[in-house]
């Protein structure tokens, strides 16, 4: 981050535990297509996406108060959209995706376009069959790029759970695909 959007952030931040909700207002604006990608990929639906990112930003505002001053923004709201979708997940389960996407490439040919949704398909099924524990940190590591050591503090876990988890995941989605990209490939 750029230190003249560091010293906005700041700014921002400032403002909205002093109770300034067009500053808090704002701060949504700065995140909340990031929180929401993150939930997308935790929960595979829009509709919970979408909930569970409304959420987080409640919460947030909640624990304003308790925000560290010069602390990074993103990683302390990253970590309660990451709880608040873990506990979601925790009550409901799995649940099927409705058809969500992520938005297509443009200029893709169709038959291009066919093979990539397909991939996406086939792996959006395999990483929704996937433990919620297993899922949350591979979205960390693999989506978000943490290392071990931030998501083991993100999650409240020992760094070698985390690669013990994100090590399970990798086996699964690698099995439950198998076929499909070896078919692929010949």
């Amino acid at each position: 981050m750029r230190q003249d959007e560091r010293m906005e952030e700041g700014a921002l931040i400032l403002r909205a535990k002093n109770g300034d909700m067009d500053a808090y207002e704002s701060l949504i604006r700065l995140f909340q297509h990031r929180i929401y990608r993150l939930c997308w990929r935790m929960t595979g639906a829009h509709q919970s996406a979408d909930d569970m990112a409304q959420e987080t930003f409640i919460k947030a505002y909640q624990a304003l108060s308790r925000f560290r001053d010069g602390q990074d923004f993103y990683p302390w709201i990253r970590r309660i959209a990451v709880n608040t979708t873990l506990n979601y997940l925790h009550v409901h389960k799995r649940e099927e995706p409705l058809g969500d996407r992520e938005p297509s490439v443009p200029d893709e040919l169709p038959q291009d376009e066919l093979q990539r949704r397909e991939a996406e398909d086939r792996f959006q099924e395999a990483w929704q069959a996937l433990p919620s524990d297993q899922r949350a940190v591979f979205t960390l590591r693999v989506v978000e790029n943490q290392s071990y050591r931030e998501i083991a503090e993100s999650l409240h876990l020992a760094p070698g759970t985390v690669m013990s988890r994100l090590n399970r995941a990798r086996r699964k989605l690698k099995k439950d695909l198998a076929d499909f990209l070896g078919r692929r490939r010949g």
